[in-house]
Protein backbone atom coordinates (compact mmCIF):
# COMPACT_ATOMS: atom_id res chain seq x y z
CA UNK A 1 0.00 0.00 0.00
CA UNK A 2 0.96 3.88 -0.71
CA UNK A 3 1.65 6.34 1.71
CA UNK A 4 -1.63 7.84 0.45
CA UNK A 5 -3.99 4.68 0.49
CA UNK A 6 -2.23 4.27 4.32
CA UNK A 7 -3.56 7.14 5.48
CA UNK A 8 -6.97 7.04 3.88
CA UNK A 9 -7.35 3.59 6.14
CA UNK A 10 -6.65 5.65 8.98
CA UNK A 11 -10.05 8.17 7.34
CA UNK A 12 -12.28 4.92 7.21
CA UNK A 13 -11.44 4.08 10.49
CA UNK A 14 -12.04 7.91 11.66
CA UNK A 15 -15.38 7.39 10.02
CA UNK A 16 -16.25 4.63 12.59
CA UNK A 17 -17.18 6.95 15.28
CA UNK A 18 -20.36 8.72 16.36
CA UNK A 19 -20.68 12.07 16.56
CA UNK A 20 -22.84 11.68 19.59
CA UNK A 21 -20.19 10.22 21.67
CA UNK A 22 -17.32 12.39 20.66
CA UNK A 23 -19.04 15.45 20.57
CA UNK A 24 -16.92 18.75 21.13
CA UNK A 25 -13.89 16.50 19.65
CA UNK A 26 -12.42 15.70 16.50
CA UNK A 27 -12.91 12.43 14.47
CA UNK A 28 -9.50 10.71 14.47
CA UNK A 29 -8.26 7.41 13.21
CA UNK A 30 -4.53 6.12 12.82
CA UNK A 31 -2.48 3.03 12.17
CA UNK A 32 0.78 1.77 12.87
CA UNK A 33 2.51 0.17 9.99
CA UNK A 34 5.46 -1.88 10.25
CA UNK A 35 9.12 -2.05 7.58
CA UNK A 36 7.10 -4.48 5.93
CA UNK A 37 4.03 -2.20 5.02
CA UNK A 38 1.62 -3.94 7.49
CA UNK A 39 -0.65 -2.54 9.55
CA UNK A 40 0.23 -4.03 13.03
CA UNK A 41 -2.09 -1.55 15.27
CA UNK A 42 -5.14 0.36 14.53
CA UNK A 43 -7.67 2.65 16.45
CA UNK A 44 -10.16 5.62 16.34
CA UNK A 45 -11.36 8.13 18.53
CA UNK A 46 -14.32 6.55 20.04
CA UNK A 47 -15.62 8.28 23.06
CA UNK A 48 -15.02 12.66 24.31
CA UNK A 49 -12.46 11.85 27.18
CA UNK A 50 -11.03 8.26 26.50
CA UNK A 51 -8.12 7.51 24.67
CA UNK A 52 -7.10 8.87 21.63
CA UNK A 53 -6.94 6.93 18.15
CA UNK A 54 -2.71 6.85 18.38
CA UNK A 55 -3.28 5.83 21.81
CA UNK A 56 -5.53 2.48 20.75
CA UNK A 57 -3.03 2.18 17.17
CA UNK A 58 0.07 1.91 19.45
CA UNK A 59 -1.07 0.28 22.50
CA UNK A 60 -2.04 -2.81 19.30
CA UNK A 61 0.98 -2.36 17.46
CA UNK A 62 2.98 -3.04 21.05
CA UNK A 63 1.15 -6.28 21.75
CA UNK A 64 2.89 -7.95 18.47
CA UNK A 65 6.06 -6.01 18.75
CA UNK A 66 8.49 -4.39 21.30
CA UNK A 67 9.85 -2.24 19.30
CA UNK A 68 8.46 0.35 17.14
CA UNK A 69 11.26 1.94 15.89
CA UNK A 70 11.00 0.85 12.34
CA UNK A 71 7.14 1.27 12.37
CA UNK A 72 5.14 4.67 10.92
CA UNK A 73 2.24 6.06 12.57
CA UNK A 74 -0.45 7.68 10.08
CA UNK A 75 -3.04 9.94 12.04
CA UNK A 76 -5.42 11.64 10.11
CA UNK A 77 -5.05 14.81 12.69
CA UNK A 78 -2.00 16.21 14.08
CA UNK A 79 -1.33 14.73 17.51
CA UNK A 80 -2.32 16.50 20.75
CA UNK A 81 0.25 17.33 23.08
CA UNK A 82 -1.17 19.43 25.99
CA UNK A 83 -2.40 17.98 28.93
CA UNK A 84 -6.56 17.66 28.57
CA UNK A 85 -8.94 14.73 29.49
CA UNK A 86 -6.04 12.16 28.49
CA UNK A 87 -1.96 12.89 29.03
CA UNK A 88 -0.45 13.96 25.29
CA UNK A 89 -0.06 11.42 22.82
CA UNK A 90 3.09 13.15 21.76
CA UNK A 91 4.33 12.05 24.79
CA UNK A 92 3.47 7.97 23.93
CA UNK A 93 4.40 8.24 20.89
CA UNK A 94 8.29 9.77 21.64
CA UNK A 95 8.02 6.80 24.26
CA UNK A 96 7.40 4.28 21.93
CA UNK A 97 9.89 4.98 19.86
CA UNK A 98 8.29 5.37 16.68
CA UNK A 99 10.40 7.48 14.11
CA UNK A 100 7.93 8.33 11.69
CA UNK A 101 4.70 10.05 11.76
CA UNK A 102 2.68 11.07 8.72
CA UNK A 103 -0.37 13.58 9.59
CA UNK A 104 -3.20 14.19 6.98
CA UNK A 105 -4.49 17.59 8.94
CA UNK A 106 -3.33 20.25 11.39
CA UNK A 107 -5.01 21.24 13.99
CA UNK A 108 -6.60 24.05 14.54
CA UNK A 109 -6.13 24.12 18.35
CA UNK A 110 -3.58 26.71 19.40
CA UNK A 111 -3.18 24.30 22.47
CA UNK A 112 -2.27 21.55 20.09
CA UNK A 113 1.15 21.67 19.06
CA UNK A 114 2.10 18.38 18.50
CA UNK A 115 3.72 18.46 14.91
CA UNK A 116 6.37 21.04 16.00
CA UNK A 117 7.51 18.78 18.94
CA UNK A 118 7.60 15.93 17.18
CA UNK A 119 9.80 17.65 15.25
CA UNK A 120 12.35 18.77 18.14
CA UNK A 121 12.25 15.49 19.26
CA UNK A 122 14.22 14.74 16.17
CA UNK A 123 11.20 12.46 14.49
CA UNK A 124 10.47 12.42 10.56
CA UNK A 125 6.61 13.94 10.74
CA UNK A 126 5.44 15.29 7.36
CA UNK A 127 1.61 17.01 7.04
CA UNK A 128 0.40 15.01 3.79
CA UNK A 129 -2.53 17.23 4.02
CA UNK A 130 -6.01 15.77 3.00
CA UNK A 131 -9.05 17.62 2.26
CA UNK A 132 -11.09 15.03 3.52
CA UNK A 133 -9.73 14.78 6.86
CA UNK A 134 -10.30 18.77 6.53
CA UNK A 135 -13.72 18.51 5.71
CA UNK A 136 -14.83 15.19 8.01
CA UNK A 137 -14.08 17.88 10.82
CA UNK A 138 -15.27 21.00 9.46
CA UNK A 139 -17.50 21.57 12.89
CA UNK A 140 -14.39 21.17 15.03
CA UNK A 141 -12.43 23.23 13.02
CA UNK A 142 -14.65 25.79 12.54
CA UNK A 143 -15.15 25.72 16.11
CA UNK A 144 -11.58 26.53 17.25
CA UNK A 145 -11.12 28.98 13.87
CA UNK A 146 -13.96 30.90 14.31
CA UNK A 147 -14.91 30.64 17.99
CA UNK A 148 -18.74 29.87 17.16
CA UNK A 149 -20.66 26.82 16.14
CA UNK A 150 -20.99 25.80 12.68
CA UNK A 151 -24.00 27.16 11.20
CA UNK A 152 -26.45 25.67 8.81
CA UNK A 153 -29.18 27.41 7.40
CA UNK A 154 -32.21 25.91 6.38
CA UNK A 155 -34.41 28.03 3.46
CA UNK A 156 -38.02 26.54 2.29
CA UNK A 157 -39.08 29.09 -0.78
CA UNK A 158 -41.44 28.40 -3.71
CA UNK A 159 -39.60 28.43 -7.10
CA UNK A 160 -39.85 32.48 -7.27
CA UNK A 161 -38.24 32.65 -3.82
CA UNK A 162 -41.49 33.35 -1.61
CA UNK A 163 -41.27 31.81 1.59
CA UNK A 164 -45.37 33.09 2.36
CA UNK A 165 -47.88 34.51 0.84
CA UNK A 166 -49.15 37.90 1.52
CA UNK A 167 -51.20 37.37 3.85
CA UNK A 168 -48.02 35.11 5.92
CA UNK A 169 -49.50 32.03 5.32
CA UNK A 170 -46.44 29.50 4.57
CA UNK A 171 -47.49 25.87 5.16
CA UNK A 172 -46.70 24.46 3.24
CA UNK A 173 -44.12 25.30 0.71
CA UNK A 174 -43.02 22.33 0.54
CA UNK A 175 -44.19 18.93 0.44
CA UNK A 176 -44.49 15.80 3.10
CA UNK A 177 -40.53 14.02 1.66
CA UNK A 178 -38.88 17.14 1.95
CA UNK A 179 -40.01 17.72 5.57
CA UNK A 180 -39.30 14.38 6.58
CA UNK A 181 -35.68 14.92 4.96
CA UNK A 182 -35.50 17.75 7.33
CA UNK A 183 -36.12 16.01 10.22
CA UNK A 184 -34.41 12.99 9.73
CA UNK A 185 -31.37 14.09 8.23
CA UNK A 186 -30.55 17.51 8.85
CA UNK A 187 -32.51 18.34 12.44
CA UNK A 188 -30.51 15.14 13.70
CA UNK A 189 -26.94 15.88 12.86
CA UNK A 190 -27.23 19.44 14.53
CA UNK A 191 -27.01 20.40 18.54
CA UNK A 192 -29.86 22.99 18.33
CA UNK A 193 -31.86 24.84 16.59
CA UNK A 194 -31.74 28.67 16.08
CA UNK A 195 -34.57 31.34 15.48
CA UNK A 196 -36.26 34.64 16.29
CA UNK A 197 -38.76 34.87 18.84
CA UNK A 198 -40.98 36.52 16.27
CA UNK A 199 -41.17 33.50 13.95
CA UNK A 200 -41.45 31.12 16.76
CA UNK A 201 -44.64 32.90 18.34
CA UNK A 202 -45.86 33.32 14.66
CA UNK A 203 -45.40 29.80 13.78
CA UNK A 204 -45.91 28.08 16.96
CA UNK A 205 -43.17 26.24 16.47
CA UNK A 206 -41.56 23.82 18.79
CA UNK A 207 -38.52 23.26 17.16
CA UNK A 208 -38.08 19.54 17.82
CA UNK A 209 -37.73 16.22 15.52
CA UNK A 210 -40.82 14.56 14.05
CA UNK A 211 -39.91 11.43 12.07
CA UNK A 212 -43.13 9.30 11.19
CA UNK A 213 -43.92 6.53 12.82
CA UNK A 214 -41.72 7.28 16.00
CA UNK A 215 -42.10 9.79 18.97
CA UNK A 216 -41.14 13.30 18.52
CA UNK A 217 -37.65 13.82 19.63
CA UNK A 218 -36.24 16.93 21.57
CA UNK A 219 -33.83 19.29 20.24
CA UNK A 220 -32.06 22.19 22.28
CA UNK A 221 -33.73 25.46 20.62
CA UNK A 222 -31.90 28.71 20.93
CA UNK A 223 -34.57 32.07 20.06
CA UNK A 224 -33.22 35.31 19.59
CA UNK A 225 -35.56 37.59 22.04
CA UNK A 226 -33.99 40.92 23.06
CA UNK A 227 -36.85 42.02 25.11
CA UNK A 228 -37.70 38.54 26.35
CA UNK A 229 -41.37 38.47 24.69
CA UNK A 230 -41.25 34.46 24.55
CA UNK A 231 -41.25 34.99 28.51
CA UNK A 232 -44.78 36.95 28.29
CA UNK A 233 -47.43 35.66 30.65
CA UNK A 234 -49.98 35.17 27.44
CA UNK A 235 -47.13 32.76 26.11
CA UNK A 236 -47.02 30.83 29.22
CA UNK A 237 -48.18 27.42 27.09
CA UNK A 238 -46.25 27.81 23.55
CA UNK A 239 -45.22 24.73 22.38
CA UNK A 240 -41.64 25.24 22.39
CA UNK A 241 -41.73 24.68 26.67
CA UNK A 242 -42.43 20.58 26.07
CA UNK A 243 -41.54 18.74 28.22
CA UNK A 244 -37.61 18.32 28.10
CA UNK A 245 -35.22 15.96 30.04
CA UNK A 246 -32.06 16.21 28.26
CA UNK A 247 -32.25 19.85 26.20
CA UNK A 248 -33.45 23.09 26.91
CA UNK A 249 -34.86 26.02 25.22
CA UNK A 250 -32.02 29.15 25.49
CA UNK A 251 -33.31 32.52 25.42
CA UNK A 252 -31.15 35.09 23.90
CA UNK A 253 -31.68 38.55 25.27
CA UNK A 254 -30.15 42.00 25.96
CA UNK A 255 -28.58 42.20 29.25
CA UNK A 256 -31.24 43.25 31.95
CA UNK A 257 -34.08 42.50 30.02
CA UNK A 258 -34.88 39.51 32.29
CA UNK A 259 -35.08 40.01 36.04
CA UNK A 260 -32.71 37.16 37.39
CA UNK A 261 -35.03 36.40 40.25
CA UNK A 262 -38.26 35.58 37.81
CA UNK A 263 -39.16 31.91 37.51
CA UNK A 264 -38.43 30.41 34.41
CA UNK A 265 -40.18 27.53 32.45
CA UNK A 266 -38.41 24.23 33.36
CA UNK A 267 -35.55 24.01 31.18
CA UNK A 268 -35.07 27.41 30.21
CA UNK A 269 -31.93 29.33 30.81
CA UNK A 270 -31.37 33.00 30.01
CA UNK A 271 -28.24 34.31 27.93
CA UNK A 272 -27.10 37.97 27.58
CA UNK A 273 -25.80 39.18 24.43
CA UNK A 274 -24.57 43.10 23.33
CA UNK A 275 -27.49 43.98 20.98
CA UNK A 276 -27.24 47.44 18.99
CA UNK A 277 -29.26 50.32 18.67
CA UNK A 278 -30.63 48.87 15.71
CA UNK A 279 -31.69 46.04 17.75
CA UNK A 280 -28.89 43.56 15.52
CA UNK A 281 -27.30 41.19 17.92
CA UNK A 282 -23.63 40.55 18.67
CA UNK A 283 -22.34 37.68 16.89
CA UNK A 284 -19.19 37.38 18.00
CA UNK A 285 -20.61 37.00 22.00
CA UNK A 286 -22.97 34.86 20.93
CA UNK A 287 -20.81 32.14 19.04
CA UNK A 288 -19.08 32.40 22.43
CA UNK A 289 -21.68 31.77 24.55
CA UNK A 290 -23.41 28.80 22.44
CA UNK A 291 -19.88 27.04 21.92
CA UNK A 292 -19.79 27.49 26.00
CA UNK A 293 -23.48 25.73 26.46
CA UNK A 294 -22.06 22.61 24.03
CA UNK A 295 -23.46 23.73 21.23
CA UNK A 296 -21.34 22.93 18.61
CA UNK A 297 -23.51 22.36 15.27
CA UNK A 298 -26.65 24.40 14.78
CA UNK A 299 -29.38 25.18 12.50
CA UNK A 300 -30.75 28.47 11.02
CA UNK A 301 -34.73 28.32 10.93
CA UNK A 302 -35.81 31.77 10.84
CA UNK A 303 -37.81 34.18 8.72
CA UNK A 304 -36.21 36.76 5.82
CA UNK A 305 -34.56 39.50 7.80
CA UNK A 306 -32.24 37.52 10.48
CA UNK A 307 -31.43 35.07 7.59
CA UNK A 308 -30.26 37.59 5.21
CA UNK A 309 -28.56 39.32 8.48
CA UNK A 310 -26.41 35.80 9.25
CA UNK A 311 -25.62 35.79 5.76
CA UNK A 312 -24.54 38.71 5.21
CA UNK A 313 -22.23 39.08 8.18
CA UNK A 314 -20.27 35.28 6.92
CA UNK A 315 -21.66 34.05 9.96
CA UNK A 316 -23.26 30.94 7.72
CA UNK A 317 -21.33 27.77 6.77
CA UNK A 318 -23.87 25.96 4.82
CA UNK A 319 -26.71 26.52 3.27
CA UNK A 320 -30.06 23.92 3.26
CA UNK A 321 -32.17 25.10 0.58
CA UNK A 322 -35.29 23.43 -0.17
CA UNK A 323 -37.46 24.30 -3.22
CA UNK A 324 -40.82 24.01 -3.27
CA UNK A 325 -42.81 22.70 -6.50
CA UNK A 326 -44.95 26.20 -6.61
CA UNK A 327 -45.35 29.38 -8.11
CA UNK A 328 -46.84 32.16 -5.75
CA UNK A 329 -46.49 35.03 -8.97
CA UNK A 330 -47.20 37.74 -6.09
CA UNK A 331 -45.33 41.16 -5.50
CA UNK A 332 -46.64 40.75 -1.86
CA UNK A 333 -45.52 37.50 -1.37
CA UNK A 334 -42.99 37.57 1.35
CA UNK A 335 -39.27 36.82 -0.07
CA UNK A 336 -36.86 34.27 1.25
CA UNK A 337 -34.38 36.27 2.04
CA UNK A 338 -34.73 40.45 3.07
CA UNK A 339 -32.22 43.00 4.07
CA UNK A 340 -31.61 46.88 3.29
CA UNK A 341 -28.43 46.72 1.38
CA UNK A 342 -27.50 46.84 -2.15
CA UNK A 343 -24.69 44.74 -3.63
CA UNK A 344 -23.33 44.30 -6.91
CA UNK A 345 -22.95 41.48 -8.60
CA UNK A 346 -19.07 40.62 -8.41
CA UNK A 347 -19.64 41.01 -5.05
CA UNK A 348 -22.53 38.13 -4.61
CA UNK A 349 -20.98 34.86 -2.17
CA UNK A 350 -19.89 32.25 -3.89
CA UNK A 351 -21.39 28.94 -3.02
CA UNK A 352 -20.13 25.34 -3.47
CA UNK A 353 -22.49 22.81 -4.43
CA UNK A 354 -22.39 19.62 -2.16
CA UNK A 355 -24.68 18.02 -2.68
CA UNK A 356 -28.68 18.23 -4.59
CA UNK A 357 -31.53 15.86 -4.32
CA UNK A 358 -35.53 15.53 -5.72
CA UNK A 359 -38.19 14.88 -3.38
CA UNK A 360 -41.04 13.87 -5.52
CA UNK A 361 -41.23 17.56 -7.50
CA UNK A 362 -39.46 19.24 -4.65
CA UNK A 363 -35.82 20.00 -5.50
CA UNK A 364 -32.98 20.23 -2.24
CA UNK A 365 -29.99 21.77 -2.90
CA UNK A 366 -27.22 21.56 -0.16
CA UNK A 367 -24.59 24.42 -0.66
CA UNK A 368 -20.76 25.13 1.03
CA UNK A 369 -20.43 29.06 1.58
CA UNK A 370 -17.61 29.51 3.11
CA UNK A 371 -14.11 27.67 3.28
CA UNK A 372 -12.83 26.22 6.70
Amino acid sequence: MTTLEHLIVALSLAKKAKRKDIKGNPFVGAIVVDEKGTIIGSGYHQKWGEKHAEVFAIEEALQSSNSLENCTLFVTLEPCSHFGKTPPCTDLIIASGIKKVIVGSLDPNPNVSGFTLLQQKGIDITLLEKPEAISLNKIFFTNHKKNKPFVRLKLAATLDGKIADYTGASKWITNEASRAYLHTHIRTAVDAVISTAKTVIEDQATLNIRISNSPSTELNAVIIDRTGTLLAPAQGAHPIFYSRVTTKVFIVTAPGAIDKNRQLPAHTEIIETPFTTNGEIDLDTLGKELLQKGLYSVLIEAGAMFSAYLLSKNWVNELDYFIGSKLLLDSNAKAGLDIAQSTPLQNAAPLTLLASMSFENDMYLHYAIEAL
